[in-house]
Formats: structure tokens, C-alpha cells, sequence
């Protein structure tokens, strides 16, 4: 087929880097929105489900006492504010074990990388959680319980934070898990040992002062209970808080897993 006399080709406008980026990732995060849940037969409810189940089991078993101790906000609260943002975090690194492994016949296409991977998994896991997170407060506002909204952009700057340090742990998971397969089931220990020590199911207001510094060691206790002072401002922060010390911790995993990442990129695109 031949084109018209004094018809040109259109000319293409060649795309800057990021824009290659912004296109993978807009792929790879359709692609993991079909696939996440497919195995499983509630679907995309299951997003819902868990948290209900920890929530649920949580008011069960402790609501009676946390409501005559829990200082200045309501345990459904708590406990909303707490969970949903440590299972975003929890998760967003487990998928990060297998994000170059699963995706790893799309590395043959130049502009895919195991990074586009990577966040594109850690994004849905955002949208997943802070969808789940509002479905949630708006159900408890129906019921009758309060929350503040005043303080609703230093909230979602909290949101955004641990988003950030997610895919900074996430980088350096990514690259560890790339060398050792086992590491998943190591990881499943940490976090149930982590799940205690952030205090997302109690407050560090019930523990005695002098041990409250060695929890405090740990950056997600810190933006966790800014969530809750966010919405809840007659909840106290203990001294210690700070989100200084929270960004300390996410500048230094970016680092680390970006310059972790850079030098073993190469190693993780090829196949195996």
C-alpha cells in the first residue's frame, strides 16, 4: 500500500523517560487490579473482610477495657487508624518479595523495569487500603461515633508518608528477596512481631513510661499515632512523636533500597 502523492508520515514525538515510566506503571497496575484477588472467591471483598475480622475480634476481646482506659478516642477509632495502615505496609513490602519474579517475561520489553513492577504494586496497595480505610470511617460516622476533621491534610500527608517508607522497605525487600526465596517466610514472623510492637492494637499510653523509649526506637508507632491524633485531637501524644524521626527512617530506606536497586538491577532482569 502506498501513500497518497505529497502525504507524509505523521511524525512521532519520541517520550521522555518518564513518561515511558508513567506508562508502564499505568499497565502493570491495571494488570495487578485484575489479578490480585483473582484466586480467591470473594474477590476484591476480601479487602474488606480482613480488617473487619481484626477489628471485629479486637472489640470482642478488649473493647470493655479500652474503653475505660484508651484516653480521649473511641477503640473502633483506634483501632481503624491503626490496622488498615499497618496492613497497607505489611503487605505493600510482602508483594514486593515477588514483584521481579512474577513479572519477570515483561522485562524482555525495554521500557519495563522491575521497578515500574514494584511500585505499580505498591500503588494499588495504597488505593486498596485508603479505599478500605474510608468505607470503614464512614461506617462508624454512620454509627454514631466521632472523628475530627480538621486536621484532614496532615492526614493524608501521614498517609503519604508511610506510602513513601512502604516502597523505600519495599526497594530493599525486593533486592534482598531477589537473592533469597526464604526471606518470605521470615518476613511473615517479623510483622506478626511487628503488628505488637507498633502498638496497633493497644495504646503506648498503657505502657509504663520508662519502657515507652524503646518502643519509640520503632518509625511506624510514630506516624500511627499521628493518625490517630489526626483524627481524634483530644487523643495525647506521648513525648517522643515525632514525623522528623519518622522521615529519617523513609529518606534513609529510599537510599538504601534505591542504591541497593541500582547495583543489582541487572541481576534481577535477567532470567533465572
Amino acid at each position: 500500500m502506498t501513500l497518497p502523492v505529497g502525504r507524509k508520515l505523521p511524525h512521532l514525538k519520541p517520550r521522555g523517560g518518564l513518561q515511558v515510566m508513567y506508562a508502564a506503571i499505568r499497565a502493570l497496575f491495571l494488570r495487578e487490579l485484575q489479578t490480585r484477588f483473582g484466586h480467591y472467591r470473594l474477590g476484591y471483598l476480601w479487602v474488606f473482610l480482613e480488617p473487619l475480622f481484626n477489628i471485629g475480634i479486637m472489640v470482642l476481646l478488649f473493647g470493655t477495657i479500652m474503653k475505660r482506659t484508651l484516653p480521649g478516642i473511641d477503640y473502633e477509632i483506634f483501632l481503624i487508624n491503626g490496622i488498615i495502615p499497618f496492613f497497607m505496609f505489611r503487605t505493600g513490602i510482602s508483594q514486593a518479595l515477588s514483584a521481579a519474579a512474577s513479572n519477570q517475561g515483561l522485562f524482555s520489553y525495554r521500557p519495563v523495569r522491575p521497578i515500574d513492577a514494584l511500585l505499580a504494586r505498591n500503588l494499588l496497595e495504597l488505593f486498596l487500603s485508603f479505599i478500605t480505610y474510608v468505607f470503614f470511617s464512614v461506617i462508624v460516622l454512620w454509627f454514631g461515633y466521632h472523628m475530627s476533621f480538621e486536621a484532614i491534610p496532615e492526614l493524608l500527608g501521614y498517609w503519604l508518608s508511610l506510602f513513601v517508607f512502604m516502597v523505600g522497605c519495599s526497594l530493599i525487600f525486593m533486592v534482598i528477596g531477589d537473592f533469597s526465596k526464604e526471606l518470605g517466610k521470615f518476613l511473615s514472623v517479623f510483622f506478626t512481631v511487628l503488628y505488637f510492637l507498633s502498638g496497633i492494637v493497644y495504646s503506648i499510653h498503657l505502657i509504663p513510661v520508662q519502657y515507652q523509649q524503646y518502643l519509640l526506637w520503632n518509625p511506624i508507632i510514630h506516624v500511627i499515632e499521628l493518625m490517630r491524633h489526626a483524627v481524634s485531637p483530644s487523643y495525647p501524644l506521648v513525648v517522643g512523636i515525632s514525623l522528623i524521626y519518622f522521615w529519617i527512617w523513609t529518606v534513609a530506606s529510599l537510599f538504601l533500597g534505591l542504591l541497593l536497586y541500582k547495583r543489582f538491577e541487572r541481576r534481577m532482569v535477567k532470567s533465572k
